[in-house]
């Protein structure tokens, strides 16, 4: 009778847009994303604070705020905007509106990892903004055994107007874990912990690397808290670290 129970509750579950805790977003907290889209029609908005803290000057704070939209099944399109702004300049930044499209390629099959691609632009509407910010990311997702997944994103970053002294081209990646917390007890939060490594986009600076740790928290079938810190652990031939970043979103699907 239990099992009939759950059963029911998954199969009324699916048939209503419903944002997934253990459907894992960059920016919700970390860096990384898994290889599953949103659900087919379904839309959802999210909504994120941030606070960097810098060595060398003071902290700044953003604000994003994202629409996504599953136009296809296993494909997403969404329209993003973060402004910012800086302490030590004290003045804010509307920031490049983003636009993103991230397609599923596979599901895991066996061994064979889960696998997708997601290209985002962003439009050049900030202050003293220049040309077209470009991201490619591949994308794929293992379970490891019942619980337990990884993630590993693969980046390459392009600018068509580089500032002086900046790279065109830098590339990055983040290595992702998540796994839900109290399963099968109960199924409403999942922590996610991530390591990943950029480049730097001025030249003559090396690679940074930074570790991170977060929680999502299903508080209603449409809607999903997270938390994550983040800090840079390394740099190198002095490129700027972050010691601590704390990121608090919320997103909502209908």
């Amino acid at each position: 009778m239990k099992g009939l129970f759950i059963g029911a509750g998954l199969v009324l579950s699916s048939l209503v847009p419903a944002s997934d805790h253990n459907n894992i977003e960059a920016g919700r907290p970390l860096r990384f994303d898994d290889a599953y889209s949103i659900a087919f029609r379904e839309r959802a908005f999210e909504f994120g604070l941030t606070l960097d803290t810098f060595r060398r000057r003071g902290p700044s704070y953003g604000n994003k705020t994202e629409f996504k939209y599953g136009f296809a099944k296993n494909q997403d399109i969404s329209v993003a905007i973060e402004p910012t702004y800086s302490s030590p300049e004290r003045r804010g930044d509307l920031g490049n509106v983003e636009i993103g499209y991230f397609n599923g390629l596979r599901r895991q099959i066996d061994d064979a990892p889960a696998l997708a691609y997601r290209v985002d632009v962003g439009l050049p509407t900030g202050r003293d903004a220049k040309g077209l910010d470009l991201r490619f990311r591949g994308i794929a997702t293992k379970a490891l055994g019942q619980y337990d997944k990884v993630h590993l994103n693969l980046d390459l970053n392009m600018n068509t107007s580089p500032g002086p002294g900046e790279h065109r081209h830098t590339v990055g990646a983040v290595l992702g874990y998540s796994t839900p917390l109290g399963y099968p007890r109960r199924f409403d939060q999942t922590l996610v912990a991530d390591f990943a490594v950029q480049q730097s986009k001025k030249q003559g600076e090396g690679y940074v690397g930074s570790v991170g740790l977060g929680l999502r928290r299903q508080v209603s079938p449409q809607a999903v808290f997270d938390i994550g810190v983040t800090s840079d652990l390394f740099s190198a031939k002095g490129a700027e670290r972050r010691p601590f970043r704390l990121a608090i979103g919320y997103s909502v699907s209908f």
